[in-house]
């Protein structure tokens, strides 16, 4: 099977734990994702044009892994999604907004449905699929108490879900890949789920201390040396998934993609303990079957 996803770092984490999953369960199948950090719709359509124009401007990053000689070679490189639309007779193609605009309809369109059009005409035989993706970490600032939105972690997840099932029935895109439910659904069966920090607790941390992080498949903190300093500081990122999540999404990815239980996957990610796969496993299947309300 060849997949190719258009999208950013939300789309080209999956080369860390799908790959090795679908080696592992005896699934063929080739990857590539085009990345540009945080790229929304309407900056890939805007580069759909570009490319159309200029031959030359290649503004992903494209990273493959599993195509045969003389296709896609492995490993990165920069590409346009029009050169590689147009020369890899893909099966799926997966699309996805930038998670800054994913939780307003607005600006979706026009700049989505330029996108879907762009992939039908040039993989008519692909089945375009959207990838959902997910609320941030309760301790985001955006979404925390007195946060810059205005509303917390469930109110983001039930506007991008909302978003999300607009964008794919006004464009007659028949799946959705429920990344974004099964972490949602992660969270809410957690037994000692993630609990927001106060933010000065971080001024009083010193190298290599950190506040509690578990119970959550988003986020992470970490130290590192500043360029500018050289001191130690703390880098916090509340957005993309971590290990958990990684392994978590790949559950999702290739389930939907094989059309496989992801209860009943053997692989385990070596960053996730037996028991935990177990829970994972279990929130990606059911993410899959529709189950579990959001609110």
């Amino acid at each position: 099977m060849k997949v190719l996803a258009i999208g950013n770092s939300f789309s080209a984490c999956l080369h860390r734990q799908l790959p090795p999953m679908a080696a592992a369960e005896g699934r063929g199948l080739a990857l590539a994702t085009l990345s540009i950090a945080g790229c929304t719709l309407d900056r890939h359509a805007e580069n759909l044009a570009k490319s159309a124009a200029d031959p030359s401007f290649r503004p992903y990053g494209a990273r493959c892994v599993g195509f045969a000689a003389g296709e896609w070679p492995d490993g990165e490189f920069n590409a346009s999604a029009g050169e590689m639309l147009a020369h890899g007779g893909w099966d799926v193609v997966a699309i996805q907004q930038g998670s800054s605009k994913s939780w307003d309809y607005a600006p979706y369109q026009p700049h989505g449905h330029a996108v879907v059009e762009a992939v039908r005409k040039a993989c008519p035989k692909a089945e375009i699929v959207v990838q959902q993706t997910w609320a941030y970490r309760a301790d985001d600032v955006c979404i925390r108490d007195g946060g810059l939105w205005g509303f917390g972690q469930d109110e983001m997840a039930e506007r991008v879900f909302a978003a999300y099932d607009r964008f794919a029935a006004d464009e007659k895109i028949a799946r959705l890949i429920p990344t974004g439910r099964a972490v949602w659904l992660s969270r809410k069966r957690e037994t000692s789920p993630f609990r927001p920090y106060d933010p000065a607790a971080l001024d009083a941390c010193r190298w290599p201390d950190l506040p509690p992080q578990a119970g959550d498949v988003v986020g992470r903190l970490k130290w590192s040396k500043s360029a500018d300093t050289g001191e130690m500081e703390i880098v916090r990122d509340t957005i993309h998934l971590n290990k958990r999540g990684e392994y978590l999404q790949a559950l999702v990815w290739f389930g939907f993609l094989f059309g496989v239980d992801p209860a009943f996957v053997s692989y385990v990610s070596p960053f996730v303990g037996k028991s935990d796969a177990a829970f994972l496993r279990e929130c990606a299947r059911d993410a899959l079957a529709g189950r579990g309300n959001v609110g």
